[in-house]
């Protein structure tokens, strides 16, 4: 037999089973909870009706009415997570008026009417910040990675813009018949507005319009800016902007770019001598109202032209002094071809310059009357094309009689005189590639990042454009934007395709 195992003293008995203490609490504590629990899940399964998180009792009046807000939330998560969780729509109720409200939008623009009953400018302008959403032209406005925006316009797409400012050509030329482009201006018009609605809060923009003499050796432009910094795209400054763009180009005898609701002129910053700029070269017409919007720093730039423009260079003082002394010959010859025929120059003169002011106030009452049978105006940059086929083509295609009295300044044999007007040019012609290394440098001297630059040349049907397009493709390539061809047939075209798809 065996010899029994020696006991284990008792006061290590009792240490040992202090020691299991704990952990016989620890397992009592959730053996407790998990028995509430299985209770409080058998209550709500039990349950007669599911309950929600309610807001409080709706009332009748506006102000406590509930207000639900559906947000889209995707899952974060790794890239594997990201691809199998798909986007869950949560919803948000409150009953606080204010709570997660949108903010108020001001009333849209009244366009009808447009040219003072000259036809209706349409009425189809829209505020706000969404994304996504196409303008009737094809454009729109869509939010990309960081906050910025894939922009449409006319059919140019600008990726990753925040900054825009347009530039628009607001001189006759864009409204003569041998464009047709009156009612094609309003289109433009009423485009550049409906864009402007959509752009988001955190985008800034603006609206340079500009006009010129037809000299385009003088420099002279007018200049009427939105703003003089780029504004923010909130509802408050997209009303203003609606009050400030309607008006332009639609009232009588009120053309240009002082026709808009307001008037802010623009004075040229400072371009540092280091620029190298040519001081003696002219740039077109249109780069010159583009120095306004490059002082603003814009991601993207929009330019609508009637005209490539023309570059061209003062010329020096002996150069002035030998074409003086030809128009002097000139004018001298002239005399001498009236003397011949047995008449008097000055007489000649003074009757082609009295054709020219009937011819205009006889235009201005047309115009007058067309206005108060709702049509559109006849619009010509000088009075001088009324002798030109295609306008009096579209005078006639009209029911409209217009033409020159030629009395005083027309010879026996029915043929017109026109005399010459005397005056001494100050400038030549230069080469399309010395105004683009001007463009670079005062971009260079005004810009630190080189904005997109896209332009658009409005065209008549008959109009050869095809240096133009060489020479304007060339400037937006090497500017990293686009160019396009511009009529007034492709506008009313992608007007009703819009129309129809409404």
């Amino acid at each position: 037999m065996s010899a029994p195992e020696p006991r284990t003293p008792l006061p290590v008995r009792l240490l040992r089973a202090a020691r299991n203490v704990p952990l016989l609490i620890t397992v009592g504590v959730h053996v407790a909870l998990g028995l509430i629990a299985a209770a409080v899940i058998v209550q709500q399964t039990t349950a007669t009706k599911k309950r929600t998180f309610e807001a409080a009792a709706a009332t009748e009046s506006a102000a406590a009415k509930q207000v639900e807000h559906r947000l889209q939330v995707a899952r974060r998560g790794g890239a594997s997570a990201a691809a199998a969780s798909p986007v869950s729509a949560n919803r948000i109720f409150s009953t606080s008026p204010d709570a997660l409200a949108l903010p108020s939008l001001p009333d849209l623009p009244s366009m009808n009417g447009g040219f003072g009953g000259f036809g209706a400018a349409g009425s189809g302008v829209g505020l706000g910040a969404g994304t996504g959403m196409s303008t009737s032209l094809g454009g729109g406005v869509g939010l990309g990675g960081r906050g910025f925006m894939s922009l449409s316009f006319l059919g140019a797409t600008s990726q990753a813009v925040n900054n825009i400012v347009f530039v628009v050509d607001t001189s006759l030329e864009i409204m003569e018949p041998r464009k047709g482009g009156f009612r094609a201006f309003g289109i433009i018009r009423e485009e550049i507005m409906r864009l402007v609605g959509r752009l988001p809060p955190s985008a800034r923009f603006n609206v340079v319009l500009f006009g010129y003499d037809s000299g385009d050796d003088t420099n002279n432009i007018a200049v009427n800016l939105f703003r003089s910094e780029l504004a923010a795209a909130t509802s408050e400054n997209k009303k203003a902007f609606f009050d400030w763009m309607s008006p332009v180009n639609t009232r009588l005898g009120e053309f240009g770019p002082r026709s808009a609701g307001g008037r802010l002129d623009w004075k040229p910053r400072p371009v540092p001598d280091a620029a190298g700029l040519d001081p003696l070269l002219l740039p077109p017409v249109w780069s010159r109202a583009v120095q306004p919007a490059l002082e603003q720093k814009p991601d993207v730039i929009y330019v609508i032209t009637a005209s490539q423009g023309v570059v061209r260079r003062r010329v020096d003082e002996a150069t002035l002094e030998k074409r003086r002394l030809a128009e002097e010959k000139e004018k001298a010859d002239f005399d001498r071809a009236m003397q011949k025929e047995g008449l008097d120059p000055a007489q000649v003169t003074a009757a082609y310059n009295r054709a020219r002011d009937k011819a205009s106030a006889e235009l201005r009452t047309i115009n007058q009357r067309r206005q108060r049978e709702g049509k559109d105006p006849i619009i010509l940059r000088t009075i001088s094309s009324l002798e030109d086929k295609d306008v009096q083509a579209y005078l006639a295609k009209e029911g409209e009689a217009l033409r020159f009295d030629g009395t005083g300044w027309t010879r026996r044999d029915g043929s017109r005189i026109r005399p010459a007007q005397f005056r001494v040019s100050t400038i030549e012609s230069a080469e399309w590639s010395e105004f683009l290394a001007y463009y670079s440098r005062l971009q260079g001297a005004l810009v630190s990042k080189r904005p997109a630059l896209n332009l658009f040349l409005f065209v008549g049907p008959n109009e050869k454009a095809e240096k133009a397009v060489q020479n304007l493709t060339a400037t937006a390539k090497r500017n990293g934007g686009t160019f396009q061809l511009l009529t007034t047939r492709r506008l009313e075209e992608l007007q009703a395709r819009e129309a129809a798809a409404k």
